[in-house]
């Protein structure tokens, strides 16, 4: 009879994502993770296979949990133009909340590993399409309300504030300063009335 685990899968993973949102994938080895989960390396490894295995699976992690909060703007009552001003809000407030400023876990993986990794690459890309069309649905939506020029397209603009989504998650995670982040969002919002 198969032994019972003496932890959380969950709560590891947890802890891993924690850890690669805080060192980077090549910051963080072995030995870090496994102190920071408290697993044995034998847990580790028939549990989640090797580091990098790991490291997708706290991506996979991230990402989902990401793009439900973002999802649920969505189904916020009030103008498309409060709904994205507030969407931003609760970014910028999350990014300037957080002391050790990781930023993004997804933006973070973008810069260091998918320019040479395909499996990152892969995550981050249908994380940013998702993210696009959470925004693509919320500007027609606007423009639907006249919120939006009719002679706009809501696909390019979508791709806008993709944009300026991950440069306030980069600029986080070079530590600006809050009123930095405010400028940038501001400055995007000013293209719906």
């Amino acid at each position: 009879m198969a032994g019972k685990k003496a932890f959380v899968p969950d709560q590891a993973l947890q802890q891993a994502m924690d850890l690669f949102w805080e060192r980077g994938y090549e910051g963080a080895s072995v030995e870090d993770i496994l102190t920071s989960t408290g697993l044995g390396r034998g847990s580790l490894y028939a549990t989640f296979g090797d580091k990098h295995a790991l490291y997708l699976a706290a991506l996979d992690r991230y990402g989902g949990g990401a793009l439900e909060q973002m999802r649920a703007f969505l189904d916020q009552p009030g103008s498309p133009r409060a709904v994205l001003e507030e969407l931003f809000r609760y970014s910028v407030d999350a990014l300037a909340g957080d002391p050790a400023h990781r930023g993004c876990l997804l933006v973070n993986a973008h810069v260091e590993l998918a320019p040479h990794d395909p499996d990152v690459f892969a995550r981050v890309q249908a994380a940013y399409r998702a993210a696009e069309e959470i925004f693509f649905a919320l500007l027609v939506r606007a423009q639907a309300a006249g919120e939006l020029a009719e002679e706009s397209d809501p696909r390019q603009f979508a791709r806008f504030f993709l944009g300026t989504l991950v440069s306030i998650r980069v600029l986080a995670r070079a530590k600006a300063e809050r009123v930095v982040l405010e400028d940038v969002v501001n400055t995007a919002l000013l293209v719906v009335r």
